[in-house]
């Protein structure tokens, strides 16, 4: 049986979930005797990618789902990538509740590019949807809370790598019935995103103009001209900008943050700042 030596995960997060998910994989793998390169794709220069990947066994690819479907980040990055010619694969993706078949969307898209995807899995992350038009969706920055959560998935993501290094696959979301309940949201999300590619404000009585929204934006959404924060109607809807704004300045849909809800979703652990993914 052909065995592992090295793999590259290359992942795209908004918020930190994904990049903890991916974190944590990179680390089981490890420990199994794969070396391991876990790659944020905002970080890639011209090249990187292909070279990583020709120096690979495997490569993985993570992201978080939107609407069962990939951000748009993601999708753009797999549809650089040189032709593989059967290079293994593994797919995962992070979602709050369900996706139906959120892996196999990636999955799908690195088939056409040539690799042969053996495993693809769904980890169920806390919920990084803070914007006050979902106030009815709860979530926490409670590092208890949060540590309670991420104990169970840690418990999922070993079984994956296992089944990686074991050379077991196992392909979580193909059937034809994840299929069709993916399809429930990602059809209307897919007729509807350009419509909110341009949902993202400032609250200017709240703005200190410090550009920060604007820096971390890892779809060039956002700039600074000097005087005001601008959009262009790029938005992925990975709300990093929403999420990190020290004064909660930032808008969606022309809602401010509700403070006494606290602040908006900052990640799954204490250590993380969106500055580790670009």
């Amino acid at each position: 049986m052909f065995k592992l030596k090295k793999a590259v995960l290359f992942y795209f997060s908004g918020t930190g979930n994904t990049w903890w998910a991916a974190q944590t994989l990179s680390a089981e793998l490890q420990a199994r005797g794969i070396e391991t390169r876990c790659q944020s794709i905002e970080q890639l220069a011209f090249g990187d990618a292909d070279r990583l990947t020709a120096e690979s066994d495997a490569v993985g690819i993570a992201y978080p789902v939107y609407g069962s479907d990939m951000p748009q980040l993601m999708k753009d990055f797999i549809g650089s990538l040189a032709p593989a010619k059967g290079k293994k694969a593994f797919v995962f993706c992070t979602q709050w509740l369900w996706s139906g078949d959120g892996a196999r969307v990636g999955a799908q898209l690195l088939r056409e590019r040539g690799f042969q995807v053996g495993w693809a899995e769904h980890f169920s992350m806390p919920n990084n949807v803070s914007v006050t038009v979902f106030s009815f969706m709860p979530y926490t920055n409670d590092p208890g809370r949060l540590a309670r959560k991420l104990a169970k998935t840690a418990v999922k993501i070993k079984c994956f790598a296992e089944r990686i290094a074991g050379g077991r696959p196992f392909r979580r979301g193909f059937n034809w019935a994840a299929k069709l309940a993916g399809s429930i949201q990602r059809l209307p999300y897919r007729r509807i995103f350009h419509r909110l590619r341009n949902d993202i404000g400032v609250d200017l009585s709240r703005c200190t103009n410090c550009g920060n929204c604007a820096s971390l934006c890892p779809a060039g959404n956002l700039t600074w001209d000097g005087s005001e924060i601008k959009t262009h109607g790029s938005c992925i809807l990975c709300l990093r900008c929403y999420s990190f704004c020290q004064e909660v300045a930032v808008t969606y849909l022309k809602k401010p943050h509700r403070l006494n809800r606290g602040k908006p979703y900052r990640g799954p652990v204490e250590d993380f700042h969106p500055r580790l993914l670009k």
